[in-house]
């Protein structure tokens, strides 16, 4: 597979995983593009720009069935945002394994959690649950997640997901959903920061494009017809292996390459 066909199959893959799950796809990308020898800086910051139309596509999807809650991602945003800028501008600055390993191992808890237990309330509506959430608590979540999107120049889906299915209750569509449309809005300053800083190749970003877009549409699809329990089950699973995946690598090349390189 020549290289060209390699970073379209990479687009595929994430605009899979982000119209399933609600994802991404960055962290994912990062590796694989580092199997062709792309610069460290470069295969971490160019698949953020594709976060946007993965994200957009996607989160039209949900839309369209009423799943996607405005209120949680304008708050999310607001508080998201600017912290994004921050942590595009400290990446360059900051060794950025340690907050690799804390992600890791964040994401694989998380996974477990959903394997043993629904941390949704499914009696509840979700009106009503937002109306009982201070929006400060969103804010706070965007704020956290956005210097983590930042440092990592990642859409922050992987992590703005859970968030809202354990603190707020989300079932496992509303907050894949929810967190689409808020990727899509946090991707933006990253990736003005993050060219600005000389991190992103546009035509990686847009050989990815090229399979995002329909594999997207595909995997909103597929994770709509799925039941909330087989939902949340296969996201619980996927979440484990990947958080485990992201740790290990990480502490591998940490090994390797050094802490602080």
């Amino acid at each position: 597979m020549g290289p060209h066909l390699f970073l379209i199959a990479i687009g595929v893959i994430i605009g899979f995983l982000s119209g399933m799950f609600g994802v991404g796809g960055s962290s994912i990308a990062t590796p694989l593009l580092r199997l062709i020898d792309i610069p460290r800086m470069v295969a971490l910051a160019s698949p953020l720009p594709v976060s946007f139309p993965t994200a957009l596509i996607g989160g039209i999807t949900y839309w369209r069935r009423g799943l996607v809650h405005t209120k949680a991602v304008l708050w999310t945003t607001i508080g998201g945002a600017p912290a994004v800028v921050v942590g595009s501008y400290l990446s360059s600055e900051l060794p950025g394994r340690a907050l690799m390993v804390l992600t890791g191992i964040f994401v694989a808890v998380v996974g477990v959690r959903l394997l043993l237990k629904n941390p949704t309330n499914e009696k509840i509506p979700p009106s009503a649950t937002l109306k009982r959430e201070p929006w400060s608590l969103f804010v706070l979540v965007g704020i956290i997640i956005g210097i983590f999107s930042g440092l990592l120049a990642n859409g922050g889906g992987f992590l703005l997901l859970p968030a809202y299915m354990i603190l707020f209750r989300f079932s496992s569509r509303e907050a894949a959903a929810t967190s689409l449309v808020a990727v899509a809005l946090l991707a933006v300053p990253g990736t003005l920061v993050h060219y600005a800083l000389g991190h992103i190749d546009i035509k990686i970003a847009v050989l990815m494009s090229l399979g995002v877009i329909p594999s997207t549409y595909l995997g909103a699809r597929i994770g709509l017809s799925l039941s909330k329990d087989k939902a949340r089950w296969i996201f619980g699973l996927f979440l484990l292996l990947f958080g485990l995946f992201f740790l290990l690598r990480t502490i591998y090349r940490a090994e390797v390459y050094g802490w602080f390189n």
